[in-house]
């Protein structure tokens, strides 16, 4: 028997000491981490300090409290027992982590998630409010289909418009606009694809279970015409499942990539597949972790896609054969897509890669100069612009901003020198519109006005999420991350909301489409046309 001074008495009281240690240092590297990223004016790593830091000292408290608080819980007296009631705590928060873990998984579910990486919660036997369910293509209403499209400089033919600046021509914005007539609202397939749109009809690409559509709908009517398919899926935990790039309409075909690299030439009237490819495998190429979303570029005879690789920053197939021409450069590629330009008066592609950016010679391929600017996850989305024909304008988000280049030519010599850059315009995967000295974007999801001459935001608006926009003459049109259109001034010296109204509901990444009169809307669960009078009307 234990003489009373042998006997083992545990410590009495509650150790409060490493609670406020947990709390205090995680605080402290929290709070450091929120204001470097409000400072860089990035929502997703500043929401990240967040919930990491609320996650983390949970879990550890949760351990101190059960484990090392010191809190009696009806121990028995004793060494052993002691070390008998740390056994069953250690045992009872498993059971209560699991046990909440489990019931968390069966009764919510996460419905995607936003711009800025929160997450999207509901109960499971809710319905979806941002990922719906996929869409079968055996329920859509085929229609006879025209026989020829002629095309005209109100179309859209590829991703934001003819040249691709997000730029409407053809129509002007009049009041009529503000609550246009809705012709058609109509279930479609997962994806972030835009439409094109070519005289009576409209093509997108969506996910129906394992299968990767091509499809074609009656502008008018929403009536699916045809529809094509691969067997292709590509899925991620951020963005969910379905292709990323929008296809092209180019004098009778439509050209269209898929997520997972097919690169598919199709008859726009009938679907008929003419040709296709799977540019990762030909160019020894790696898909990337958000998929291929680059939309592909026509000239002449030649499709210009971005598959990276060896030789593969920018690869030319001819448009009617399918048949590989040739490819230059060796940096990863992003999720831009291939732009024609001048500079110094000559054409060039620019691919905005993710390292930078090159320009590229569109007969040889050649790469003429490149320039570094990128983020550390190498997602750089946005498309470039050249401003003033010698400076190459960029924005990435990420914290990163935006950087203005001024490339130089001297014979058949080229390079690139920075000329200035701001973190006043960071555009994450939206991308910006260009009026003259001044370039319009969501900077975070905040729509910014920003000087192209030196770099200064010359005003910041409201939060709109991580939308879309396109320009009509003096007027912007911002389709937001939740669905809703708001038409805002173009106007440097003051932001101004002139009207807006809800056009589909759901998270909206995709980029709006204007043809013919019609505004085309989407995103990974409806779409809807409205249409939009012009002012002789």
């Amino acid at each position: 028997m234990s003489s009373p001074e042998t006997e083992y008495k545990p410590p009495t009281g509650i150790r409060w000491w490493p609670a406020i240690f947990i709390v205090s240092i995680i605080g402290v590297i929290a709070w450091f981490f929120y204001l470097r990223f409000v400072r860089l004016e990035d929502e997703t790593f500043k929401n990240f300090s967040i919930i990491g830091a609320s996650v983390v000292a949970t879990f550890l408290l949760s351990i101190w409290w059960m484990l090392f608080s010191r809190k009696r819980w009806g121990a028995p007296p004793g060494f052993f027992g002691w070390i008998l009631a740390l056994i069953i705590r250690a045992v009872i928060l498993v059971i209560v982590l699991a046990s909440l873990g489990l019931a968390v998984h069966y009764s919510v579910r996460i419905d995607g998630f936003t711009g800025d990486n929160i997450p999207v919660f509901s109960f499971r036997w809710e319905e979806r409010k941002v990922e719906p369910q996929e869409v079968s293509a055996s329920t859509a209403t085929n229609v006879v289909a025209a026989t020829t499209i002629e095309l005209d400089d109100t179309d859209s033919p590829g991703f934001r418009g003819a040249e691709r600046d997000g730029i409407v021509r053809g129509i002007e914005f009049n009041d009529t606009w503000l609550q246009p007539k809705e012709l058609w609202r109509i279930p479609v397939g997962k994806g972030w694809s835009s439409f094109a749109t070519a005289g009576p009809y409209i093509w997108t690409q969506e996910q129906d279970g394992e299968k990767e559509l091509v499809t074609c709908y009656d502008a008018a009517t929403g009536a699916r015409v045809w529809t094509h398919e691969d067997n292709a899926r590509f899925t991620e935990f951020w963005g969910g499942a379905g292709p990323r790039s929008t296809p092209e309409y180019h004098d009778g075909k439509i050209y269209a990539l898929g997520a997972t690299g097919i690169l598919n030439c199709l008859d726009a009237v009938t679907g008929k597949s003419v040709w296709s490819a799977n540019i990762l495998k030909q160019n020894q190429a790696k898909n990337i972790p958000w998929a291929m979303a680059g939309s592909p570029l026509v000239l002449g005879d030649r499709v210009y896609v971005s598959p990276g690789g060896k030789n593969g920053a920018l690869v030319a197939y001819h448009r009617l054969s399918g048949e590989k021409i040739g490819g230059a450069g060796t940096n990863i590629t992003s999720y831009s897509s291939p732009h024609l330009f001048k500079l110094h008066g000559q054409e060039q592609i620019l691919i905005h890669h993710g390292y930078g950016i090159s320009g590229h010679d569109p007969v040889n391929l050649k790469e003429n100069w490149t320039a570094s600017w990128t983020t550390g996850t190498k997602i750089n989305v946005a498309q470039p612009l050249v401003y003033g024909g010698t400076n190459v304008f960029l924005s990435l988000g990420y914290g990163k901003g935006s950087v203005m280049f001024d490339v130089l030519r001297e014979g058949e010599d080229w390079m690139a020198e920075e000329r200035w850059r701001s973190p006043r315009l960071k555009s994450k995967f939206n991308n910006f519109v260009q009026d003259g000295q001044y370039v319009y974007g969501l900077d975070e999801g905040r729509l910014v006005c920003l000087d192209l001459d030196t770099g200064n935001r010359t005003w910041r608006g409201d939060k709109f999420g991580f939308g879309q926009l396109l320009r009509i003459g003096k007027t912007l049109l911002v389709l937001s991350e939740k669905g809703e259109v708001v038409y805002v001034k173009a106007d440097p010296d003051e932001f101004a909301i002139i009207g807006r109204f809800q056009a589909i509901s759901g998270k909206t990444w995709n980029h709006p489409a204007i043809g013919r009169g019609r505004l085309f809307v989407r995103n990974g669960a409806q779409a809807a046309c409205y249409e939009l009078q012009s002012a002789a009307n």
